[in-house]
């Protein structure tokens, strides 16, 4: 058996949070079934961007000053990622939609260590076919600038559809917010639309 190797200094244990993290925020059901979105060497390819490439520091050190300008440095790392995997998208999915699927898982999990936890209130909702199909069924006023994007495939739009969705998920939370016993603060907090 092979010894583990416990991390010395900072960029070590970095590295190992951004591996860790990409492991576990890769949805399995993307590579695999009768309509995969990515071939299957794609998990490897994601990890290898975040190790490498995802500014794991950054996001440690300055979460804070990230939430300010997020939506831009979201954008950023979504043109990263499409161009790590671009070759693994099945042909007639966008890149860039795949790409902001894996982005947004990452940072939902990466919510686990406590120096990247300002972040919360800005992240994107990871978007599937189970949560459109959850926010077609909703009765929301608020939805009614988004029934044009739910019929489709949220891994063949353009990355300003996810940009406009996301936009408009806070509107669904202030609806949802006005009538509930309970204060969502987060796109994130979304989630169980999946279920």
């Amino acid at each position: 058996m092979e010894q583990q190797t416990v991390p010395q200094t900072k960029a070590e244990l970095l590295e190992c949070v951004a591996l860790e993290t990409a492991r576990m925020s890769y949805p399995g059901s993307m590579s695999r079934g009768t309509r995969p979105v990515v071939k299957g060497d794609t998990k490897a390819s994601l990890e290898k961007y975040f190790v490498l490439r995802f500014p794991m520091a950054t996001v440690w050190d300055s979460a804070r000053g990230i939430k300010k300008h997020y939506e831009s440095w979201h954008r950023e790392r979504t043109r990263e990622v499409s161009a790590s995997i671009r070759s693994l998208v099945v042909p007639g999915r966008v890149p860039m939609a795949v790409a902001a699927k894996f982005l947004d898982t990452f940072m939902h999990q990466l919510m686990k260590y406590e120096p990247c936890r300002p972040l919360w209130p800005v992240l994107h909702l990871p978007l599937d076919r189970r949560v459109f199909s959850a926010l077609s069924r909703m009765k929301l006023q608020s939805l009614s600038g988004l029934r044009c994007y739910l019929s489709a495939s949220p891994y063949d739009l353009l990355y300003s559809a996810h940009a406009e969705i996301q936009a408009r998920l806070w509107k669904v939370i202030a609806e949802l917010n006005a009538s509930a016993e309970f204060k969502l603060q987060s796109r994130v907090e979304l989630n169980w639309l999946w279920l």
